[in-house]
């Protein structure tokens, strides 16, 4: 390995990251370019009240439908960050776990740098490849919202798409922390995996049920969509709690891999 740890995880994942951007963008682009044939649907609102009301909860504002920026609040910006996370945690469980499981610790840790330093780096790289894929997304809402004509603010477009990156950088970093506790990958993915499926579970449940309506503070996917919402102001704390806790294990991962026995 020559170089600096991040630039040579970076590359490493540089092709997957050009496909990720690719594929999302196209899912973006398709979504804002077929808009202007769903919005000349007659009953399309009537449709959408007499669904049943899980599916009327998840989408918040029915009328709003009908404009471009609530499709693609329901469509795109809303589930992005699960989409950014089928990334971010299968890189995220390999980053560490998959040198050991590959037998390339020992030549990672010989560089003269300290290891949480290169836990930090990689972790450092694999937010920059879904800043990529995020800011691909958002360049390919704005070209087609352009292409189209639609009347909606730009700065509104860009940051529905990023703002799906604090969340998906807090499930990276928890793919992260569970692969410096383990020998493998595969149980990193797979448990951190669990915790986003639960997220979004807790979300959707929690939009249709009273018993759950007060565990808003608990639901990451309420603090994603607060950050960001269709009507009224955004919340800057939810972000930055997003922000805090993917920080905090990112930090854990490591402060684990600095004092664990790689040897054993």
């Amino acid at each position: 390995m020559k170089g600096s740890v991040y630039v040579e995880t970076l590359r490493d994942v540089r092709w997957t990251v050009a496909a990720w951007s690719a594929g999302v963008a196209f899912l973006a682009a398709i979504n804002v370019l077929l808009f202007p044939s769903l919005q000349q649907m007659e009953g399309l609102v009537a449709f959408l009240e007499n669904l049943p009301p899980v599916f009327k909860a998840m989408i918040g504002d029915i009328a709003a439908m009908t404009r471009l920026e609530g499709f693609l609040h329901v469509k795109l910006f809303d589930p992005l960050p699960l989409l950014l996370a089928i990334f971010g945690v299968s890189h995220g469980a390999q980053l560490l776990a998959g040198e050991l499981e590959h037998k390339h610790v020992d030549l990672l840790l010989a560089r003269p740098v300290r290891r949480w330093r290169v836990v930090l780096a990689k972790f450092l790289a694999l937010t920059t490849g879904l800043a990529l894929i995020a800011l691909a997304t958002a360049l390919a809402t704005w070209a087609c919202a352009r292409a189209i004509g639609a009347e909606t603010s730009t700065a509104r477009l860009l940051l529905g798409a990023l703002n799906g990156l604090p969340l998906s950088w807090l499930f990276a970093a928890m793919a992260v922390f569970a692969s410096a506790l383990v020998s493998h990958p595969r149980p990193a993915a797979f448990g951190t995996g669990a915790v986003v499926v639960a997220s979004y579970v807790l979300e959707t449940l929690r939009l249709v049920s009273p018993t759950l309506a007060g565990w808003r503070p608990f639901s990451l996917f309420a603090h994603h969509k607060a950050a960001y919402p269709l009507t009224g102001a955004p919340d800057p704390w939810s972000t930055l709690l997003l922000l805090a806790l993917a920080a905090l294990f990112a930090a854990g991962a490591a402060a684990v891999w600095e004092r664990r026995d790689l040897a054993a």
